[in-house]
């Protein structure tokens, strides 16, 4: 019986440039509506009861945190309009998820 070696396990993918994506939406423009929130926690209870918190660990641009209480914190003011979050919180259905109006939110600088 032969015994795997290193060179003979599947390579992981491994992030290049951690602070890749950071760089790349510090280029972006950002136009808060302060009025309206176009995002929002519908009931931050009931992130209580969801285990694994997904909208923390899935948002490309950490709109949501962990709060001490076990909540989720969430700012809408960095969002990217990507729509991640609404479609992980799919057990709960707890977010409410909306384009901002015309003129305001994300503007990209490459597209």
């Amino acid at each position: 019986m032969a015994i795997a070696t290193e060179r003979d396990l599947p390579r992981r993918a491994s992030i290049l440039d951690p602070a890749a994506i950071e760089r790349k939406l510090s280029l972006n423009t950002y136009n808060v509506d302060a009025s309206r929130a176009h995002i929002r926690i519908i009931d931050h209870d009931v992130c209580l009861q969801c285990q694994r918190q997904q909208c923390i660990n899935c948002c490309p641009a950490n709109c949501y945190a962990p709060a001490d209480d076990g909540r989720v914190i969430f700012s809408y003011e960095g969002c990217v309009e990507c729509g991640t979050c609404r479609i992980v919180c799919h057990v709960f259905d707890n977010i409410e998820w909306t384009y901002p109006r015309g003129g305001f939110g994300i503007q990209y600088q490459f597209g």
